[in-house]
């Protein structure tokens, strides 16, 4: 009779600390559905979400070996946390002159609980390059610079 005691004290002690990992994990990963408007951005309730620069610490410039020359810029980071990530929808590219300005976003739950560590990112960014006379460009990514040359002009010719 004894035994029986003991087994169900485990029991009781096993459903206990199921009980708390459960309510534990859920609650790490609940976020806030108070969205008090209809705005949206991209489908996603304004709200809900923080906006940021995405801090760009590095930035390569690959040409890749076709004709017309196709250009890539190769951002690289830290995100702040395990929440934040690079808002594909919002990377904006302009060019003035020979300079291309990229603009990255991130894009982060406004009140989910994250993991407090930087997170690294590799963020590629293909640049309209066709019909380009050869010459030196510049590529501005949140501030950080970088060049490159065309050795010719980049456009087919019959």
């Amino acid at each position: 009779m004894r035994n029986s005691g003991n087994t169900m004290l485990g029991i009781m002690a096993l459903i206990v600390i199921i009980t708390v990992t459960v309510s534990t994990l859920t609650l790490g990963c609940f976020e806030s559905g108070n969205n008090t408007t209809n705005d949206t951005v991209n489908g996603i309730g304004d709200e809900e979400y923080l906006y940021s620069t995405a801090s760009v610490e590095e930035l390569d410039i690959r040409i890749l070996e076709s004709f017309p020359v196709q250009v890539h810029a190769v951002a690289r980071g830290n995100l702040p946390d395990g929440c934040t990530l690079i808002n594909e929808n919002a990377t904006t590219i302009q060019r003035e002159g020979n300079t291309f300005n990229v603009y990255l976003e991130t894009i982060r739950p406004r009140d989910a609980m994250c993991t407090e560590a930087l997170v690294p990112f590799e963020h590629t960014i293909p640049l309209d390059v066709y019909g380009l006379e050869r010459g030196t460009y510049t590529v501005n990514v949140n501030g950080v610079e970088e060049t490159f040359e065309l050795t010719t002009d980049n456009i087919l010719t019959d």
